[in-house]
């Protein structure tokens, strides 16, 4: 039997594109059994997922780190208070970040990924333009980081959760789901009110696929307000708001049951893929390369000179309405 431990704390949407893996890591080895270290808030993201034998979280089967020694760690978080958990666990190989002398390092096999981030050997500038030139998507880099196949998402859910969202729909129309908000901490993935509210009232006069459309309103706490604003500006009982109070759940049983998602590089994108929820996704301050959409999605774009900076106050103003209708046009024919 081997015991394998796979550390991956957050980000949310990272969680769930993380988890691909997991079938081709037990194709590869075949006695298995697998462990997966993170945080509580991204506990319920895998908590029905059946390659995954045992969560373990600071309040949930900590002991666990304790008690088992790993005979492979896979670990793709690079803080160093996670990365400090590592020295007190028993484990063989290492692929991914650890402490070496108390700095947070990487293994050769993960120098693809970790070189464009945070503790890349190159330092912060380099690592920048490495991820502006990077052309591989997440999915293909991890697989070459384990050396396995990851052939399609997946993302697995509570059924009474899903037959609870199904009832908010209406499937004698085309159900558009909106994530046009993306909290506080990237603004710039936001889409500007003025578009959204354009782009609204178009999908809202528009036929796709014989049906007249909705417009189901995504997002969480941070976008409540948002969502008001666009409730009072499109008096519509076709816009309807999902709720911003939806735990994890909820939010993906909802995304599961839209025909369609437009928002920005966040978690309902991920929640999308995962589903295989054809999706429109634009950029602006992050990288539209290493999204992979599985031929799910299409992607819209920044052209201004700051894409894919990182930087939280890119400019998005070339993320319009009118790009954004095109591309899904494109893709629907209407």
């Amino acid at each position: 039997m081997t015991n394998i431990l796979i550390v991956k704390y957050g980000a949310l949407g990272d969680v769930i594109r993380t988890s691909y893996c997991l079938p081709g890591v037990h194709n590869k080895y075949k006695d298995c059994k697998l462990y997966w270290l993170t945080s509580s808030t991204s506990f319920d993201l895998l908590r029905y997922n059946p390659y995954i034998d045992e969560i373990i979280t600071s309040n949930f089967n900590a002991n666990k780190l304790n008690e088992l020694a790993f005979d492979l760690v896979i670990s793709l978080d690079d803080e160093k208070e996670i990365l400090q958990r590592l020295d007190s666990i028993k484990y063989g190989e290492v692929i991914g970040a650890y402490l070496l002398n108390g700095e947070a390092v990487y293994s050769e096999t993960a120098a693809e990924w970790f070189d464009m981030g945070l503790i890349s050997r190159y330092g912060k500038e380099k690592a920048d333009v490495l991820k502006r030139l990077n052309k591989r998507e997440h999915n293909e880099i991890l697989a070459s980081m384990l050396d396995i196949n990851i052939k399609e998402p997946i993302f697995y859910n509570s059924f009474l959760k899903e037959e609870r969202a199904a009832l908010m729909f209406d499937n004698r129309f085309f159900n558009i789901g909106i994530n046009s908000g993306a909290g506080t901490r990237w603004k710039s993935k936001q889409l500007d009110m003025n578009e959204t509210i354009v782009l609204i009232e178009k999908l809202l006069t528009m036929r796709i696929e014989g049906k007249e459309t909705c417009v189901y309103l995504l997002g969480g706490k941070e976008e409540e307000h948002r969502h008001s604003i666009l409730k009072e500006c499109i008096p519509s009982d076709r816009l309807i708001d999902t709720g911003n109070n939806n735990s994890l759940l909820e939010f993906a049983a909802i995304v599961k049951y839209c025909n369609y998602i437009i928002t920005s590089d966040s978690l309902a994108l991920h929640f999308a893929i995962s589903q295989k929820i054809r999706n429109l996704s634009y950029y602006a301050p992050t990288s539209a390369a290493e999204i992979g959409t599985f031929g799910y999605g299409t992607k819209v774009v920044s052209l201004a000179e700051d894409y894919c900076s990182y930087n939280k106050d890119a400019d998005n103003s070339t993320i319009t309405s009118d790009r954004i209708l095109s591309e899904m046009s494109k893709e629907l024919g209407f």
